[in-house]
């Protein structure tokens, strides 16, 4: 979980061109052993694994929009409500907060953490940039509402974290500064390490949103608890320097764990993920290797060949991660591919209940069910080439006149076929009359358009939207 802002600063930009597709992660070369993390040999893929495509999920007339694993299920959000997933059939709601910033255009849900169903805990914060006003909620339980940025001063929230009978919040507020609160249960005393113990020197002071209250060495980016009841958190050192974790086995003093021998940048939104038994993993980056932090210190899980777009764990405690492609499973120190996805994407969040995975993207809550592989094979009646993901913001009529452009001086346009369809996000594609043309045309947009990577699928479109390739 990253900051949650209470301020912003406005400036005066010229209107960016619209985009046309979704931008993709950045795509890494093979990971050296100069990183400090060993490279995964990729192992043999079983025989079958299933492909899977993405539906949407809105049972009883219901959209639910976002999508957390927390303790005893999965978490939906639809609007201002938190729902539980029940059966992969039903939402079981258990909760709504009260709209308290309607002055300040409404509110929306940004997380929910905490545990099913007595200890649920909701973040939200306003729709107004300039005042954002995060704010930490009980939705089921006993605990204490807590906002910071009033009005829009210097404030954000971090993450939840419990420890015992207790929540704590992560938090920056204008006058005390970056802070531990507890907010459920008996109140525990956890102190950052000073600016000065740490090390820091004057010059290095930076304050968020120019807050006034305390300013600690290691700024937190994410928190959370380990299965041993220890309270983490990760930051810059000096808010400049290399990542580094803040530890606390016991409430009380702290203890640092140097990261920056695997992590050179680290995210504004790190995540810690608790996994089964005493594991607890650290995805700090697409560039970093995954981190797990075991009795007392950290180290780095093998990579494979292509970054990570997803990093989840199973209901069970079990390490996952996507690559867009490929889910796979950490199993006795290497990454088994356990299912392919029918169509490249990152969501937004993953997770896996029982021997289902869900997903959310593009404000869409998100079930994956098992599917046709549509991989091209010799004998494909319907061969088709995917372009890549249409950004959100396009309008449903938009004419994509940049790919238009680059097709047009394909010597066999004519035959082409332009469609957006709908297969768990908006995809643009053409369809070809042979693996021939497929392959001919795959090649004129590697020189036309450099930064694309079409792929050469069997699928016949379902509902296509057709764009003429010449303009109106």
């Amino acid at each position: 979980m990253g900051l949650l802002s209470a301020s912003s600063v406005g400036c005066n930009k010229s209107t960016p061109p619209t985009p046309e597709k979704e931008t993709p992660p950045a795509t890494l070369a093979p990971q050296s052993s100069a990183s400090g993390a060993p490279v995964a040999e990729r192992p043999p893929a079983p025989k079958v694994i299933p492909t899977l495509a993405a539906e949407p999920f809105a049972p009883e007339g219901t959209r639910p929009e976002l999508l957390f694993a927390i303790e005893g299920g999965l978490a939906v959000v639809e609007g201002l409500r938190v729902g539980r997933i029940v059966d992969g059939a039903r939402i079981e709601w258990v909760g709504k907060i009260e709209d308290d910033n309607q002055w300040l255009g409404g509110s929306h849900i940004v997380s929910v953490y905490g545990r099913f169903p007595d200890a649920v805990d909701v973040l939200y914060q306003s729709n107004q940039g300039r005042a954002p006003q995060p704010t930490y909620f009980p939705l089921t339980g006993k605990g204490e509402r807590f906002r910071v940025g009033d009005g829009g001063s210097a404030g954000a929230m971090v993450g939840v974290a419990n420890v015992g009978e207790s929540t704590l919040v992560a938090a920056l507020n204008d006058e005390e500064g970056h802070l531990l609160k507890t907010v459920r249960g008996p109140r525990l005393v956890y102190k950052f390490t000073a600016f000065e113990e740490g090390g820091c020197k004057k010059e290095e002071e930076f304050r968020f949103l120019g807050h006034r209250g305390v300013l600690p060495a290691i700024p937190p980016r994410a928190i959370a608890t380990t299965a041993t009841g220890a309270l983490m958190t990760v930051g810059l050192l000096c808010d400049k320097r290399g990542a580094v974790a803040e530890v606390w086995d016991k409430p009380g003093k702290s203890r640092i764990i140097d990261l920056g021998g695997w992590i050179k940048d680290l995210d504004y939104w790190p995540r810690f993920l608790k996994g089964s038994g005493d594991d607890f993993f650290l995805d700090a980056s697409a560039k970093a290797p995954i981190l797990r932090y075991r009795n007392g210190t950290f180290e780095p899980l093998p990579r494979l060949d292509k970054p990570f777009t997803n990093v989840f764990v199973s209901s069970s405690g079990q390490l996952h991660a996507s690559d867009g492609r490929t889910i796979h499973r950490y199993d006795d120190g290497k990454w088994t591919p356990v299912a392919l996805l029918a169509w490249p994407t990152s969501f937004r969040a993953m997770a896996l209940e029982k021997d289902t995975f869900w997903a959310s993207a593009g404000m869409t809550v998100l079930k994956l069910r098992e599917t046709k592989s549509v991989a091209f094979e010799d004998g494909c009646q319907a061969p088709f080439v995917y372009l890549y993901d249409v950004a959100p913001q396009n309008a449903p009529d938009f004419t994509f006149p940049t790919t238009r452009k680059a097709l047009a001086s394909f010597e066999g346009a004519a035959d082409l076929g332009l469609v957006e369809v709908y297969e768990g996000a908006r995809r643009l594609g053409l369809t070809v009359k042979s693996k021939e043309q497929g392959e001919a045309v795959i090649a004129h947009l590697k020189t036309t358009m450099k930064d694309e990577a079409p792929t050469l699928l069997c699928y016949a479109p379902k509902n296509p939207r057709v764009i003429p390739l010449k303009g109106k």
